[in-house]
């Protein structure tokens, strides 16, 4: 396995290639989308990104896999580019700001580099496992990411994606237990597993998602020094599932009280 300062770099042209398309895209205004099969809005943007991303690495690593949201697994080899050229695309079409590119390289199996840019924030967040994570946001100095040291499930801070107000009945019934332990969920300013990295939360539910919606998060917050896993402790990506981000001293209890829910 290998995670150099090469790898690192080239996620970063990539998340640079993809913030000039969705900046050139992104007025504020309402986008027009096509409905995928699962109701989800997809852009032209959304697959402009995707491609031009596929082919910057199949020019840099010719020998290397992608697997990207909308066009699925493009070549395949020990190595694995992850990439939701736009994540948070409900946001993006109805003009918000709440979106970004996810980037994310798996080394036979074990992820090991994770990009976040989200432009319309003004902000990026970068990791290579083993060396650190670092944030940068417009206006402000770069810092390593450090996660929290909180304990006790009764004083902390969590964040879940989809908020309580959008959750469906069984998810609702799922974070029941963690409301009467935790307390309810703040509000998100950025997506949940990048305030758990940047020590603004202490843990994030994220109740659905492929691979491409959680690689670039775990490898940002297990850098920073947290956890990653699905519901069920597992930590192998899947095509579906729900997961939890956590400052890794809460882990253990986060999925007991969950009680193993894939």
């Amino acid at each position: 396995m290998r995670a150099d300062g090469d790898d690192l770099a080239l996620a970063l042209l990539m998340a640079d290639r993809a913030d000039a398309l969705t900046r050139a895209a992104f007025t504020g205004e309402a986008v027009a989308f096509t409905a995928k099969h699962d109701g989800s809005p997809v852009t032209a943007t959304d697959v402009a990104v995707e491609d031009a991303l596929l082919r910057l690495v199949a020019r840099a690593r010719p020998d290397d896999g992608f697997l990207g949201e909308e066009t699925g697994l493009s070549n395949e080899g020990p190595r694995l580019w992850i990439v939701d050229p736009i994540d948070g695309t409900r946001s993006f079409v109805a003009g918000g700001r709440a979106w970004g590119t996810l980037i994310a390289l798996a080394d036979q199996g074990r992820l090991v580099v994770g990009v976040v840019s989200a432009p319309a924030l003004g902000g990026r967040w970068w990791a290579t496992a083993g060396v650190g994570a670092w944030a940068q946001r417009t206006g402000r100095a770069q810092r390593e990411l450090t996660v929290t040291s909180a304990a006790d499930l009764g004083t902390v801070r969590w964040v879940c994606h989809p908020s309580l107000e959008a959750m469906n009945p069984v998810d609702r019934e799922l974070v029941g237990p963690l409301i009467e332990r935790c307390g309810l969920p703040i509000t998100p300013t950025t997506h949940g597993a990048l305030m758990v990295a940047e020590g603004e939360a202490d843990f994030c539910l994220q109740l659905s998602g492929g691979p491409w919606d959680f690689a670039a998060f775990a490898v940002i917050v297990e850098t920073a020094g947290g956890a990653f896993s699905y519901l069920d402790g597992s930590t192998e990506l899947r095509p579906k599932g729900r997961a939890a981000f956590t400052n890794g001293a809460l882990h253990p209890a986060v999925l007991a009280v969950l009680g193993g829910r894939t």
